[in-house]
């Protein structure tokens, strides 16, 4: 896809991932023309849908589950006028399933703020009343916590965070690692507990609706994709897709040139790169590379893994639109058909979600397309009833970088050595895990530095 774009744009914006497209439709916004390449044939990185031939459904390549507090991500939606296309709840419910103990919610109760979600803790059904109390620990931990600056926090785990607050084993195993696994696409004993505070802080201590569940009523690539394509079309800019950035020609302290793969060089009045770490210097020669901050110890960066299983089945037997699996090596289970509303046709389409999947990347897709049924007997033996009609499994290796402890001091800030070039991307210093809101932050905190330097 092409649109008509301006010999030399304003800004040249280098990948098509949530932080590119934020950035893109902010500068666009404020009346600068700007030029988004992506190398692959679709906008959105990771964040994208594709129809499935055999049903054809829209599937994500794999399921985000977004909140309340994601204010960045739900303003770039508002301004691609997408906003509509996600499901917001109204205050915060989530569905926890166990084998034996049955199903529990943790649900915000209609009391101001923080209260609501405190009561809401305090009725968590699937801890004794003693456990409940002892969350207090770590409420208190997070409203007195500077995530931000407390090296030491940056410096231990989930794991041992919680254990300092005097967390029972259970509080863990059936509360905080959820949360922490969900945000943090890690395990709790490697993760950084400052990220995992800094979420809390985030979810828990603004307003009602900053903790409620956030998730896209549509196929991900009409949500975040082609509105942004859209909109930069209609405000003097393009997208080039199927397009990489040989080089970026590097004269003094500005980047002078961009190096398509087309053999063309645009020569714009700035830069942002919102490629991940792991391909943003392959646009440098080795002296280059020197200007950015921080990217010698880029190699020390661990990605993580998402595994998503989608499930097409031929009765319906899941009521949820959504549900936590407690002690079980499937963390989520999506009902798509609700989330698309679809309850009426008579199959139903589920995605499984199993997040920090290193142990599964490697497995085969019939191994664990047989895991993920095993567990939804377990968790609704009805399903034994229902004939599975199509699987399909979509593994992400690279999902998103792993926020270990000690992690922050290797992530880079948005501006670099080069004047006119900035990094945006997920994994760049925003404070916050690896996640579509930390990108997004990305986005508009490099589109403020570019138009401060352009005037």
């Amino acid at each position: 896809m092409q649109f008509q774009e301006a010999p030399n744009p304003d800004v040249v914006v280098i990948g098509g991932g949530v932080s590119g497209l934020t950035a893109a439709v902010d500068l666009a916004s404020h009346d600068l023309s700007v030029l988004l390449v992506e190398q692959k044939q679709h906008c959105g990185g990771r964040t994208y849908s594709f129809v499935d031939k055999e049903t054809g459904d829209e599937v994500d390549n794999g399921q985000h589950l977004m909140m309340g507090c994601y204010h960045s991500t739900l303003k770039f939606l508002s301004t691609i006028n997408t906003l509509s296309d996600v499901s917001i709840q109204k205050k915060l419910s989530v569905t926890f399933r166990h084998e034996q103990r049955g199903v529990f919610r943790l649900k915000s109760a209609p009391l101001p703020g923080a209260l609501g979600i405190l009561a809401g803790l305090l009725g968590l059904k699937s801890l004794s009343m003693i456990q409940r109390l002892s969350l207090l620990r770590v409420g208190a931990a997070v409203l007195f916590s500077r995530p931000e600056s407390d090296e030491r926090l940056q410096s231990i785990t989930v794991s041992q965070w919680l254990d300092e607050l005097h967390q029972p084993a259970a509080n863990q195993k059936y509360l905080w690692n959820i949360i922490a696994i969900g945000t943090l696409n890690d395990s709790p004993a490697v993760v950084s507990a400052a990220l995992f505070a800094k979420v809390l802080q985030s979810a828990f201590l603004g307003s009602g609706v900053d903790s409620s569940m956030v998730f896209p009523a549509k196929g991900l690539s009409r949500v975040f994709g082609d509105g942004a394509i859209e909109f930069l079309a209609s405000h003097r800019s393009s997208v080039r897709l199927n397009t990489s950035v040989d080089r970026l020609v590097v004269q003094g302290d500005l980047v002078s040139g961009v190096r398509l793969n087309t053999g063309e060089t645009v020569s714009p009045r700035a830069v942002i790169s919102a490629v991940p770490y792991f391909d943003l210097p392959k646009m440098f020669g080795d002296d280059d590379l020197l200007a950015l901050p921080k990217m010698e110890t880029a190699g020390q960066f661990v990605s993580s893994a998402v595994v998503s299983i989608h499930l097409w089945f031929s009765r319906q037997f899941m009521q949820e639109e959504f549900v936590a699996l407690l002690d079980s090596p499937i963390h989520w289970v999506f009902n798509k058909s609700k989330i698309f509303g679809r309850t009426e046709e008579g199959t139903q389409y589920l995605t499984l979600v199993i997040s920090g999947a290193s142990k599964f990347v490697e497995r085969g897709k019939e191994e664990i397309t047989a895991l993920a049924l095993t567990e939804l007997r377990r968790f609704y033996p009805e399903s034994g009833e229902a004939g599975l009609l199509h699987s399909l499994v979509i593994k992400e290796k690279r999902a998103t970088f792993s926020p270990r402890a000690g992690t922050q001091k290797l992530r880079p800030g948005h501006s670099t050595s080069l004047k006119n070039l900035f990094l945006a991307g997920d994994w760049t210093d925003t404070k916050l895990p690896a996640t579509i809101e930390g990108a997004a932050q990305s986005g508009y905190a490099c589109s403020d530095l570019v138009r401060k330097y352009l005037e």
